[in-house]
């Protein structure tokens, strides 16, 4: 029978942006993912004088790098300039001094290990608003370069 579970095995990623440095990475759950999405995403409904309401959505990287370094990150070999292992279980400290190359390097192969590279298929493109059929003419004052 096919095994519907998560990988347990982990994968060790060396870091281009760093000589001599590595990363051991594990794979996040299915409800680890739902957590890191809702967090990551946050719906602001406010309802102002107008009888319509206002949505803002924002997106949290900073939130969602917090939660999946410590759950993600099982081993590595980086530390600061006074020799001290970097402990990615306290992000909000590290993050403060950490090489932004090397972050994000980390950040791409957690979201490649957890495919989080790809949009969805199930989700619908936003509409502008506009109808789609309406294309833009050009107008006849502008010059094309």
């Amino acid at each position: 029978m096919p095994v519907a579970t998560r990988k347990q095995e982990t994968v060790r990623k060396d870091l281009k942006s760093l000589e001599g440095a590595f990363v051991e990475l594990r794979q996040l759950s299915y409800d680890e993912m739902l957590e890191r999405r809702d967090g990551a995403t946050k719906m602001l409904m406010e309802r102002g004088d107008t009888a319509q309401g206002q949505m803002a959505v924002q997106i949290a990287n900073k939130w969602s790098n917090h939660y999946t370094f410590p759950r993600c990150i099982v081993d590595h070999n980086l530390t600061d300039e006074n020799n001290v292992t970097l402990d990615f279980r306290r992000p909000e400290l590290v993050f403060k001094h950490l090489d932004p190359r090397v972050g994000q390097e980390i950040e791409r192969y957690i979201d490649e290990m957890n495919n989080e590279e790809e949009a969805s298929p199930d989700f619908t493109p936003v509409q502008n608003g506009s109808p789609q059929e309406e294309t833009t003419q050009p107008n006849e004052n502008s010059v094309e370069s």
